[in-house]
C-alpha cells in the first residue's frame, strides 16, 4: 500500500496524530524540523503527546514553547551551538516543567529503539550499572550476568507509535533516501508500531539507480509523506550527488539566535515569529526568504599568546596524542565542547608525525577530517567522503562498546569529582544543565580523558549527580596541567604543570587549592609542561579562526 501524500506537514500530522500518541523524531544529520514546527502548531497548548528524540536543542525548543508535549524521553536538553550549554527553558525540568522527562544515555536509548526495530523485547546495556541516571528506572531494567562474568542490564524496547523523519528524496511508494551520516534514522523507522511520517526535500518519480552508500527506508513502513523544501532548516541537509538534490549547511545565525532569545527570556517572541505567525511550512519559507542574514559578531583571533581556554585545549591535545603514541588507541571518540576541539587538534598534531588515529563522533562520523573555520562538531563537512560517514550503531556500538580496548573517549564536564565521576545533568541548586548525551555510554565502556577548566564549582569533592561514572577516567586535563590517577581506582594527583596564562609566578599547590575543591597533592614534583608552541596555537586557531573556544 502506498503512503498517503499530503500538501503540507500540518495537514499530515493532523490526519494521523491522536491524543496520547508517542512520536519519535529520528536523530539523523537532517532533523525533521518542519515536522517539529508542525507538531507545535497542531497540538499547541494540549500537553497530550509523548516525544522521544536523541536531543532537544535549537528548533526543537518549539516543543517546549508550544505546550504540545506532555512527556519527553531523551538524552539531552539544552543548546549545542556555538557551545554546549544549558537553556533556561529546562531549568525546572526536575519539577516537571515544561514537561515531564525521562532521561536516558544516548546509546542506551538507541538500544531500546533497536530492540523494537529488531522485534525483540529487550537488548543489553552496561551504561546504567552505576550512577544517578538509574534512579526511577529500576522497574524497567533487568540485571543479568553475561557469560564473561560482567554485570549488565536488559533495557526494554521503546516502541513509538510513529517515527518522524526528514529525507533527501522520496518516491510515490514511500521509499526514503536519508542523508549521511545516518545517525539512527533507519533503525528507529523500523521501531514504530504504526509507521513513519516523513517529509522529503524533493519528491521523485523513482529512486536513482545508483543509491550505493545511501540509507533507504523501505516504503512499506511509510504511512504519510509530504514534500518540504528546507525541511531540516536550521540544521543541515547532507546528500550525495546521486540524489540530484543540493544540500545546505547549518544556519549558524539562526541556531545562535534561538539560544540567545531563550536565555534572554524572549523565547516566546522567537516562537511566535518562526512557528505560529507563518501558519504552515510555506509561510515559514516565506519568512525565511525575507530574513536579513545575521552578521558575524565573532572577532578574528589575533597573534597574541594563548588564552586560558586555548592552553586547556592544547594540553588536552597533548594528552590524547601521548595516549596514541603509547600504542593501543586506534579511535578517539570526541564529545562536544572543549573535548572535540581537543580531539581535532590532537589529530592535526599526530598527522604531522605520520601517526594515524580515527576521530569519531556519536551520530556516525567515522574518521572525521575537521574543516578549519567550522567548530560545530556535527557539521557535515567534517565527514570527508563515504568512508567517514556511517551510523550511530557503528560508532557507539562497534567502536565504543565492542572496540573499547582500542578506543579513547574525550569528554567535557559540568562537574567532576575526586573519583572521576562526571555531572552534566543537575546543578546543586536542582536546576537542569544539559544531560548525559552519549558521554555516559562512552565513560561506561572505554578509557577516557576529561578536558575541563579548573574552577571551584567544577572540580568538586563529590558531584551532585553522577551522570557518567568515573571508573574509566584516566586523566583530567585542566588549563595548567594534567591530573593523573595514582592507580587503577586511585585518586588524582597533579602530574604536569604549566603556569596559567597571565600568571607566570603561580605555584602548583596554591593554584590547585584556589581553583579546585579537590583534596589532592602533586605526584612528587609535577613534570614541567612545555610552553604552548606557536605551531600548536596556529593549528588550533586554524580550526577555530573566529575564536569561539577562545
Amino acid at each position: 500500500m502506498r503512503p498517503q501524500i499530503f500538501d503540507d506537514p500540518d495537514t499530515m500530522l493532523s490526519a494521523f496524530v491522536q491524543p496520547g500518541d508517542h512520536l519519535h523524531f529520528a536523530a539523523t544529520m537532517s532533523r525533521a524540523n518542519a515536522l517539529v514546527y508542525a507538531l507545535a502548531r497542531t497540538r499547541r497548548g494540549r500537553h497530550d503527546v509523548t516525544v522521544s528524540t536523541a536531543a532537544v536543542h535549537s528548533s526543537a525548543h518549539a516543543l517546549a514553547l508550544s505546550g504540545a508535549v506532555k512527556h519527553i524521553i531523551t538524552g539531552f536538553l539544552g543548546d549545542t551551538y556555538p557551545l554546549p550549554r544549558p537553556n533556561p527553558l529546562y531549568a525546572d525540568l526536575l519539577q516537571g516543567q515544561p514537561f515531564t522527562a525521562e532521561v536516558w544515555p544516548l546509546w542506551t536509548l538507541m538500544r531500546r529503539l533497536s530492540a523494537a526495530g529488531s522485534g525483540v523485547p529487550a537488548l543489553v546495556s552496561t551504561s546504567l550499572l552505576r550512577g544517578d541516571l538509574r534512579d526511577g528506572k529500576e522497574s524497567a531494567l533487568r540485571p543479568i550476568r553475561l557469560e564473561d562474568g560482567r554485570l549488565a542490564d536488559l533495557v526494554p524496547s521503546l516502541r513509538p507509535d510513529f517515527t518522524l523523519v526528514h529525507a533527501v528524496i522520496a518516491d510515490p511508494d514511500g521509499n526514503l533516501v536519508l542523508g549521511s551520516p545516518e545517525g539512527e534514522g533507519a533503525r528507529s523507522a523500523a521501531a514504530a508500531t504504526r509507521g513513519v511520517l516523513a517529509t522529503a526535500e524533493r519528491m521523485v518519480d523513482g529512486l536513482p539507480a545508483d543509491c550505493t552508500g545511501l540509507t533507504v527506508v523501505p516504503g512499506h513502513r511509510v504511512r504519510g509523506l509530504c514534500e518540504a523544501e528546507r525541511g531540516a532548516h536550521p540544521q543541515s541537509l547532507s546528500c550525495g550527488p546521486a540524489t540530484g538534490v543540493r544540500g545546505y549547511d547549518d544556519d549558524y545565525g539562526f541556531l545562535a539566535e534561538v539560544g540567545e532569545r531563550c536565555r534572554a527570556g524572549k523565547g516566546r517572541g522567537w516562537y511566535e515569529k518562526w512557528v505560529e505567525a507563518p501558519g504552515d511550512h510555506r509561510g515559514y519559507l516565506r519568512t525565511l526568504r525575507t530574513r536579513t542574514p545575521r552578521p558575524s559578531d565573532d572577532a578574528p583571533v589575533g597573534a597574541a599568546g594563548p588564552t586560558e581556554r586555548e592552553q586547556l585545549i592544547v594540553l588536552g591535545a597533548r594528552t590524547v596524542a601521548d595516549a596514541v603514541r603509547r600504542g593501543g588507541v586506534r579511535t578517539v571518540l570526541a564529545g562536544i565542547g572543549h573535548s572535540h576541539l581537543t580531539a581535532w587538534l590532537a589529530n592535526r598534531l599526530l598527522e604531522r608525525e605520520g601517526a594515524e588515529v580515527r576521530i569519531c563522533a556519536e551520530l556516525g562520523f567515522l574518521g572525521m577530517r575537521p574543516s578549519g573555520g567550522d567548530v560545530y562538531l556535527f557539521a557535515p563537512r567534517h565527514a570527508a567522503g563515504p568512508a567517514s560517514a556511517s551510523s550511530m550503531e557503528e560508532v557507539m556500538g562497534g567502536i565504543v562498546t565492542a572496540g573499547a580496548k582500542s578506543c579513547l573517549g574525550v569528554l567535557s564536564a559540568g562537574e567532576i569529582d575526586e573519583h572521576g565521576d562526571i555531572n552534566t545533568a543537575v546543578l546543586p541548586s536542582g536546576r537542569w544543565m544539559t544531560g548525559p548525551g552519549g558521554a555516559c555510554d562512552i565513560a561506561s565502556a572505554a578509557p577516557c580523558v576529561v578536558v575541563a577548566q579548573a574552577r571551584p564549582h567544577r572540580y568538586v569533592r563529590t558531584v551532585h549527580h553522577v551522570t557518567s561514572p568515573g571508573d574509566r577516567v584516566r586523566t583530567c586535563v585542566s588549563q595548567y596541567g594534567r591530573f593523573e590517577r595514582t592507580g587503577p581506582c586511585g585518586s588524582f594527583a597533579l602530574a604536569t604543570w604549566l603556569a596559567p596564562p597571565g600568571d607566570p609566578a603561580a605555584e602548583p599547590a596554591g593554584t590547585v587549592a584556589a581553583t579546585t575543591g579537590w583534596r589532592t597533592g602533586t605526584s612528587g614534583a609535577p613534570a614541567a609542561e612545555a610552553a604552548v608552541r606557536r605551531d600548536e596555537l596556529d593549528a588550533l586557531r586554524a580550526l577555530d579562526p573566529k575564536g569561539v573556544y577562545r
